[in-house]
């Protein structure tokens, strides 16, 4: 199973610069930055409530089908809210940022700041993850990422 989320993890991840690409060309064709991520967002809750309307229909909500309930709403923390909040950020600075820097670009940068961010939260417990000690080899594997950004950017080629 851990190899198969894995594989998925990878998947979806060969895909952020093609999401990026087709929201810039939205924003492009707009005219607006803001309002090509409006689309991405309506898509995404269009799409998600369909998987859940499905789940539901088929599974019932021992599937995790069905819209959630306004009680199960008030019992998520304040916080947590935040992540999509996150997730508009992320769309509107790829937006901005993928036809100015390219795809390769873009996305090492945008892996670098993956990899610190989940370093900190793996160290010190944020965002609900549970508290995982980091050792040097993480920080070192943090390190050949930031090099493999440098290696992408290639400052001295300008």
């Amino acid at each position: 199973m851990r190899f198969l989320l894995m594989l998925a993890v990878f998947l979806v991840g060969v895909l952020q610069p093609v999401q990026a690409g087709f929201n810039a060309t939205s924003a492009k064709a707009l005219g607006s930055r803001f309002q090509a991520g409006w689309i991405n967002g309506a898509v995404n809750v269009v799409l998600i409530t369909t998987v859940l309307l499905a789940l539901q229909l088929f599974g019932g909500r021992e599937t995790g089908g069905g819209l959630p309930s306004p009680a199960g709403v008030r019992g998520v923390p304040w916080w947590a809210l935040l992540g999509g909040a996150i997730g508009a950020c992320v769309v509107l600075v790829q937006l901005t940022a993928a036809p100015k820097l390219g795809a390769a670009l873009l996305i090492a940068v945008f892996v670098a700041g993956t990899a610190f961010g989940s370093i900190i939260c793996d160290r010190f417990g944020l965002a609900g993850y549970e508290r995982v000690e980091v050792h040097h080899e993480r920080w070192l594997g943090m390190a050949l990422v930031v090099a493999g950004v440098v290696l992408v950017a290639r400052p001295w080629a300008r």
